[in-house]
């Protein structure tokens, strides 16, 4: 696992070095960790010790930060969460139509998990498959990604879309074709996905013509 290398790893005893900087780069080393060690084996199987190990610090440095593997992880989700919402937006805002926008968030979005396919492992594939809070806390999240698509839809979600059960499957489908291609160890053509789920989540909004123009396809 070397989800760690890139950050300076601290040199030990007194390093006279910022406490600020100091809890900062502790805290993402310890997210780099568990990414790491979640992508390779799985939340269940993750242990603590591995955590630490791929973060490059110790047992004792984990447990200043968290009192458990389930706090660490959803602080981490909540990280990657908060990082997709500010892209999107940044991708979005140029943007005067809502269908338009809706596309750049989706492709602000690929574009992560493309260049890091070990956060959608982490964020996507791992939560459902934890149960308890982790699964909960994901399933949040999702009804949170579907409000930020829907933003700014013309006459609102309610009134113009697909019945709330539709739009909770169009968001599912999103997920789902995310973790298809990693599964199929495709993780880097996640970008590649950008036409297939900007027609699907679109269609029932404004029609498949329209969609497909959106999503860049020949009519």
């Amino acid at each position: 696992m070397t989800a760690s290398q890139g950050l300076p790893r601290l040199p030990p005893g007194r390093h006279g070095l910022p406490r600020d900087f100091v809890v900062q780069n502790q805290r993402d080393r310890l997210a780099a960790g568990i990414i790491a060690a979640v992508s390779e084996f799985g939340y269940h199987e993750t242990t603590i010790t591995q955590i630490a190990a791929a973060a490059g610090v110790s047992r004792r440095t984990f447990y200043g930060y968290f009192n458990s593997k389930e706090a660490c992880y959803l602080a981490t989700f909540d990280q990657i969460a908060d990082h997709l919402c500010v892209a999107a937006r940044e991708a979005a805002a140029a943007q005067d139509e809502w269908p338009a926008r809706v596309a750049a968030k989706f492709a602000a979005a690929l574009e992560v998990f493309s260049t890091n396919p070990q956060l959608a492992r982490f964020a996507l594939a791992a939560p459902p498959r934890a149960g308890g809070e982790l699964t909960a806390h994901y399933r949040r999240a999702l009804d949170a990604a579907l409000a930020e698509l829907t933003d700014g839809l013309p006459g609102g979600a309610e009134a113009q879309g697909p019945s709330p059960a539709v739009q909770q499957s169009l968001i599912g489908g999103a997920v789902a074709l995310i973790v298809q291609k990693l599964e199929a160890g495709e993780g880097e053509r996640i970008r590649d996905l950008l036409p297939d789920m900007v027609e699907l989540f679109l269609a029932p909004f404004i029609g498949r013509a329209a969609a497909v123009t959106v999503a860049g396809r020949p009519a």
